[in-house]
Parts: structure tokens; C-alpha cells; sequence
């Protein structure tokens, strides 16, 4: 192999190894090497010095004779099977392994469908219409693209993004590792940070987006108002408003990628409209705010409220935080830290260590269901919850307690009364060492009521203030808002959704009556458990729309609809699942839970599945479950 070492100093070389996850380095050098001393030695979390120490120098003494930018093929699935094994130390069934293969990313296109055999002839006029450029929608175009579908992607914004391109607040970025956070198909991107911030991560969705060629489907500026199907053609008739007026497009499919975090949530409080300051949600950051010298509050502590609080302190004059609900907030070991020069040469001179990196990633998740089920035994035994989840729970208030140095004052409000991994983790963005800055309060409770000059906690205290920041999220409530979708009969997908129990879907993707429309990201979607990150979901769910229109176009049909029964039973089975995590009990505080939908009492947000068994749902159609006409 031509090398690339010859240039690099073994020094450079050691630094390289040393920062490498040795999980990846291990498996990457056996793989290239064929080493069977480094394929016996354990996982890294049980090597002893010694054994480290082998594995960084026969990996430095490889690099510096082999280094190189060769990507290597997926091995076949046996050795694929073996290797994935060596990463945890674990076997895996069956279905664990299916589930996961594509985690490394070896094949270039992972987790999407193409064409078996000879394509069929598409018919003229075939279209199929994404609405949404956000990262399911991007990838919805990519997987037409390879099926060769003609499609057209309407985006309501200006450009692509979605979430990335309306959050644009101070050090937005995401929170999980990067390598995670990204398209397998799109090989060794150069991140920049071990957790990309915003513009970087729009920056490589427009990347994608032009690469593959969704861009030049796109619309811009083109907003969805409503769609109608019309059932003696098999069409979907869709209202759009755009830059010349509104407009009326035709689609045999409509895949909707409007995604869970898409309508605001603004204060519902009384006296709003008196305030005389500025209210600001970070979705809608104004490009010209200056908080220098300001007085701010903070409404929330979620994970919005939680990155921005330090960039907004140290510019403020004052900021109160309000927390109507502590959270259990978590430390991310290298957040906020740039990829290392040498952990970057390493992805490109290691065939292989890019691949295994993505895996060993996630593989720490791919048992975290043990943290979110009660153990009623441990509970007889005077434990919380179970010994993982108290572990943790131990864990977090050790670290409330290190990050705000110990002030009882703070820490008696910081410390949550459910159980961690009830609500979705958020990640500390040094949001306690905020807290004890001299310039900054912790104001816990709700905000009764706005006044011309601030406002009034539940508590009676008065706050004044300049600037409001609703850090007070989204609607996750709301799919597919504000657009209106209209079935067979004329029915409406809202006012159905509305007499019911909330959002529903099949798989969270179809619902009975509204053939060819398919959801990424829809009701129930995100899953609990398993370690896959969401841009490998939102291929799969789009791979399972193309499957479908696969077997239209192959068997000459109009089009595909979910059975009633099927989604009956569906959502049957997946609320007596739901019952079984903890997010549905007491410990979990099921009252103030935002994967909850309260008001009907059933899980919302999440697919309560085992990520492997939800995997093969969503990859493995059931034909019996669907009628196509």
C-alpha cells in the first residue's frame, strides 16, 4: 500500500493512536493486518496497561510502514458478524445484527433500497413531491435519486436545513458526537468539532443536498398549505404558496418531511402583549440582537435554554433563568472541543478506523434500555428505580454538586424528583457554572403573568428585564401543522388526529384513508433505545416509502394504503408497550413529560420498540398489512 506516513513523524503517528478510540483502532488494525495477538485482546474497557499499550504499538508501527487513504469493502457477513462482536465484547442475535450492520457504514449507500433486477418502466408524469428540506427530507431526494423517481422537494424556508436553518442562536450545535450525527452514505466528512455547531452542520446538509442532486429539485420559498387526494386519478393535489402567488402541484406520493421540531412554542401567558422588551424564540434568533449590557431572562432549561445560557451571560448584564422543571443535565466528554489534526489524519490514513469509529460510537446505547425499565424488585429492596438508573442518577448529582462547587442553595432546586432518561437527556453547556456567576440567577417556579417591565413569578416576585429569551421549545404535537391534509371521502387528517387520542400512525409513517402519503419522523417515531442515530432512521423510513412505491411501479398499481385493521392493531400493541418504560410511570414523572401526550395519557413522541425489533418493521415490509388498488 502506497504510504502516506512517510512524511508524518512517528511522533505525530504515536499522538495519532493515543487519541484513537481504541475500540475502533483495535478492530481497524485487525482488519488490515490480520494480527490475530490484537484480535485477542478484550474490549478496552476491560485492557489493562499492558495490553493498551500492545494495541498503540503495533497500530503506530502499522501506520508508519501502511498508512494510507484506501476505503475498504464490507467484509462478508460472517467476518462483518465478528468484528462488530470484537467492538463490544457481546454476542448479538440475529436480528441485532441486521439491525446494526450498517452502523459501520462499509457499503456506499447503507440502509437505502435500490432496484432488483430490471427497473420498470416509470410512467409518464410520476412524480413524487418531499415537502421539507431538513436532514429526512434531503435524504428522501437522495433515496429517489438512486431509484431514479422523478421528484420535486418544496421547501417553505429559503434554503436547506431545516432545524439548522431557523435555530441559528448562540452556540446551537448538536449533542451527539458528530461522526453519529451524519449520513453514512456521505464518507469521511471533515468535521471540524467532536460536536458540530449549527452553521457547520448546515452547511454540510446544503453539501449533501447539492452533491446528490436534491438541490436542483428544490423549491425554495415554497410553502405548503394543504393537499387534497383525489381518488378517480390516484393524485395528490397540493396547494403551495410561493414568491408568484399560489400555486397547485400534482404528486402520485407525498412524502411529508416536516420533522417533530418545526412549530414553535411561545409564552401562553397573561400580559404577553404589555411587555415593552423584546421576546425572542431561538428559532427565530433576530441577526441583530446585541444582549451586551443587557438585562435578560431565560425561560426554560431545556436543551436550547441549556447551550445558550454562558454566550448570553457573558454578554448580559443580568440574566434570571426561570426553571419551572430541573432537568437532569449531563456531561459529554471533548463537547465543544475541535477535532484533533491528528485524530483527523487518522480518519483518512486508517482504512477502516472511520468506519469502526461510527460503531463504537454507538454501541454504548445499544443496552441503554436497562435504564429506562423499573425493576420492582430493586424498588422492594429500597432502590429508586433499578441499580443502572440509580447508578446514574447517583452519577448526575455528583456532577450537579462538582459543576455549582457545592452551593446547597443551588443545588437542593437543581436536583430532579424523577428518574434520568425519563425526559430526553440534555447536555451540559456549562449551564451550572453559569449559575454561579455573580451576574446570574436561578429563579425557579413559572411566570404568572407579564408586566410593561418584566414580569411576575407563581411566587409573587417581581423580575424586570429588557430581553426575553422562550427557550420553551416546540409542539411536538403538532405533525404535519399547519398545512391540512385531506383523504378519501374528504376527510381531514387534523380533525381526525383531533377526535381521537392525538397523532397516530402506522409505523409512524402511514395512516388508513390517506393513500400514497408517507411520514418521516411522524407520530411514535423516535426510538428509546438502540444507539442508531436519527439520520440513519430517517433513511430508513424513507427507504420503507420507496419500497412501497417499488411494488406500485413494478405491479402497475395507483396506489398503497395502510389496512385499518393493521393500524389498529399497530397502535394497540404499541400502547401496551409503551406501558412497560419507565416515561409512563410515576418515577418517570409521566405528568411533565414531553414524549407524553397528557392529555390522553399514552406515549406520543417515541417508538417503544427495541431499536432492533422496530428496525425490522421499518425494513422488512408486511405486505399483509398494506393494500395497494
Amino acid at each position: 500500500m502506497a504510504t502516506a506516513a512517510k512524511t508524518i513523524d512517528t511522533d505525530y503517528i504515536r499522538r495519532a493512536v493515543e487519541l484513537a478510540d481504541p475500540n475502533a483502532l483495535r478492530v481497524a488494525l485487525y482488519q488490515n493486518s490480520g494480527d490475530e495477538e490484537v484480535a485477542a485482546l478484550p474490549p478496552a474497557a476491560k485492557m489493562t496497561p499492558e495490553q493498551k499499550a500492545l494495541l498503540l504499538d503495533r497500530a503506530a508501527d502499522w501506520l508508519a510502514d501502511n498508512a494510507g487513504g484506501a476505503q475498504l469493502p464490507e467484509p462478508p457477513d460472517a467476518e462483518l458478524r465478528r468484528l462488530m462482536t470484537m467492538v463490544t465484547g457481546l454476542a448479538m442475535t440475529d436480528v441485532e445484527f441486521e439491525a446494526r450492520r450498517d452502523l459501520p457504514a462499509f457499503r456506499p449507500f447503507p440502509c437505502a433500497v435500490q432496484w432488483q433486477g430490471e427497473k420498470p418502466d416509470i410512467p409518464e408524469g410520476f412524480r413524487v413531491v418531499i415537502i421539507g428540506s431538513g436532514p429526512a427530507g434531503i435524504v428522501a431526494g437522495v433515496q429517489c435519486e438512486l431509484l431514479g423517481l422523478p421528484y420535486t422537494l418544496l421547501e417553505r424556508q429559503s434554503e436547506a436545513g431545516g432545524t439548522w436553518t431557523i435555530n441559528r442562536y448562540p452556540d446551537v450545535r448538536v449533542d451527539t458526537p458528530s461522526i453519529t450525527y451524519e449520513y453514512s452514505f456521505e464518507k469521511l466528512y471533515p468535521w471540524s468539532e467532536h460536536f458540530n455547531r449549527g452553521e457547520e452542520v448546515r452547511a454540510y446538509l446544503q453539501h449533501v443536498s447539492r452533491k446528490y442532486g436534491v438541490m436542483a429539485n428544490s423549491r425554495f420559498n415554497h410553502d405548503v398549505k394543504g393537499a387534497a387526494f383525489d381518488a378517480a386519478r390516484n393524485i395528490w393535489a397540493i396547494d403551495v404558496e410561493t414568491p408568484g402567488g399560489a400555486e397547485r402541484i400534482e404528486a402520485n406520493v407525498i412524502i411529508t418531511a416536516c420533522g417533530t421540531f418545526a412549530n414553535a412554542q411561545l409564552p401562553d401567558i397573561a400580559g404577553v402583549q404589555d411587555f415593552e422588551g423584546q421576546i425572542v424564540h431561538p428559532s427565530a434568533w433576530p441577526k441583530d440582537l446585541d444582549l451586551t449590557g443587557q438585562r435578560v431572562a431565560i425561560i426554560g432549561n431545556g436543551s436550547t435554554g441549556v447551550q445558550l445560557l454562558s454566550a448570553v451571560a457573558q454578554k448580559a448584564s443580568h440574566v434570571g433563568v426561570v426553571q419551572r422543571t430541573p432537568q437532569w443535565i449531563s456531561p459529554r466528554e471533548k463537547y465543544g472541543a475541535p477535532i484533533e489534526p491528528e485524530q483527523a489524519w487518522l480518519h483518512e490514513n486508517m482504512p477502516g478506523y472511520w468506519n469502526w469509529s461510527r460503531y463504537a460510537a454507538t454501541a454504548p446505547l445499544f443496552d441503554i434500555d436497562r435504564l429506562q425499565r423499573v425493576d420492582r424488585e430493586w424498588q422492594a429492596q429500597g432502590g429508586k428505580v433499578s441499580k443502572a438508573n440509580d447508578d446514574l442518577r447517583a452519577f448526575l448529582t455528583h456532577y450537579i454538586r462538582q459543576e455549582t462547587g457545592g452551593r446547597e442553595d443551588l443545588i437542593e432546586k437543581l436536583i430532579p424528583d424523577y428518574a434520568p432518561m425519563s425526559r430526553r437527556p440534555v447536555v451540559d453547556n456549562g449551564w451550572y457554572r453559569a449559575l454561579t456567576r455573580d451576574n446570574v440567577d436561578l429563579l425557579t417556579g413559572s411566570v404568572a403573568r407579564f408586566t410593561r417591565t418584566g414580569f411576575v413569578m407563581a411566587d409573587g416576585t417581581e423580575h424586570d428585564c429588557d430581553v426575553v429569551i422562550a427557550a420553551t421549545g416546540f409542539d411536538v404535537l403538532k405533525y404535519l401543522w399547519p398545512a391540512r391534509y385531506r383523504g378519501l371521502e374528504g376527510r381531514d387528517l387534523h380533525d381526525i388526529w383531533n377526535a381521537g387520542d392525538g397523532p397516530r400512525a402506522y409505523l409512524s409513517m402511514m395512516v388508513p384513508q390517506f393513500p400514497n402519503l408517507f411520514m418521516l419522523y411522524g407520530p411514535n417515531s423516535q426510538p428509546l433505545t438502540g444507539g442508531t442515530g436519527l439520520p440513519q432512521w430517517w433513511l430508513i423510513w424513507a427507504s420503507y416509502a420507496a419500497q412501497c412505491m417499488m411494488r406500485m411501479l413494478t405491479e402497475g398499481k395507483g396506489r398503497v394504503d395502510v389496512k385499518p385493521e393493521a393500524f389498529a392493531r399497530y397502535n394497540r400493541e404499541l400502547d401496551d408497550e409503551a406501558g412497560n418504560w419507565l416515561q409512563m410511570t410515576p418515577e418517570g414523572g409521566v405528568e411533565k413529560n414531553y414524549y407524553v401526550n397528557r392529555e390522553h395519557r399514552r406515549l406520543q413522541v417515541n417508538a417503544p420498540w427495541l431499536s432492533h425489533d422496530y428496525h425490522r418493521m421499518c425494513t422488512v415490509v408486511n405486505w399483509d398489512d398494506l393494500e395497494l388498488s
